[in-house]
């Protein structure tokens, strides 16, 4: 165990390093306090992140959005283990850039209970250190060739993406994150779970 966790600590702590260096990103660290800002429901309310996780500790995952098939398969089997999760006293809930009428494709496509709110302007997702801007000519291949329109699924001109991440908070305090650059390399569901009960 203490193997595994050690190998995850090393993929995510500190700046990620790639290939591209579209990756080039510094996520927050373990032990440090999780910053201020506004996500929004499907209903466009809007919600204070500290107030979400004060009541609990919190498992928080950073996403792509509904249009990202790795996504909404990620959610789905994080779904497969929420109520393990709740049993063992936290909440688990998603953040993605797609803009809040676009939350229910992420339930529907993942078949999933998991609640997710809308960070379309990024700035909570940029806060953490996960935001990347896609280039314009990756952003016109996205729209020609995959008929994938980023700002139509934001709302926004920014073209910026969190790079998938999973944060386990408490007390407003990061106990673990788990960052990774690679877009289809996603945390498993039982090592998630390996490493709640070990915080």
């Amino acid at each position: 165990m203490r193997i595994i966790i050690s190998l995850i600590l090393l993929l995510s702590c500190g700046s990620v390093m790639s290939q591209n260096t579209r990756f080039d990103i510094c996520p927050l660290k373990v032990g440090t306090e999780i910053p201020t800002g506004i996500v929004q429901d499907e209903n466009d309310k809007a919600y204070e992140l500290n107030d979400l996780v004060s009541d609990k500790p919190t498992v928080i995952i950073f996403y792509r959005g509904a249009w990202c098939g790795y996504c909404t398969a990620h959610l789905a089997e994080l779904n497969d283990i929420k109520k393990e999760v709740e049993l063992m006293g936290y909440q688990m809930f998603g953040i993605t850039v797609d803009k809040p009428s676009k939350l229910e494709e992420s339930t529907a496509k993942s078949e999933s209970e998991i609640v997710v709110y809308s960070d379309a302007k990024a700035e909570l997702i940029s806060a953490f250190g996960l935001d990347w801007t896609v280039n314009e000519e990756l952003f016109a291949k996205y729209k020609t060739a995959y008929q994938l329109d980023l700002e139509e699924w934001s709302g926004e001109d920014h073209h910026s993406l969190p790079v998938p991440a999973v944060f386990i908070i408490k007390d407003g305090i990061i106990q673990f994150q788990y960052v990774n650059p690679n877009h289809d390399t996603r945390m498993k569901a039982e090592t998630l779970l390996a490493i709640l009960k070990t915080i």
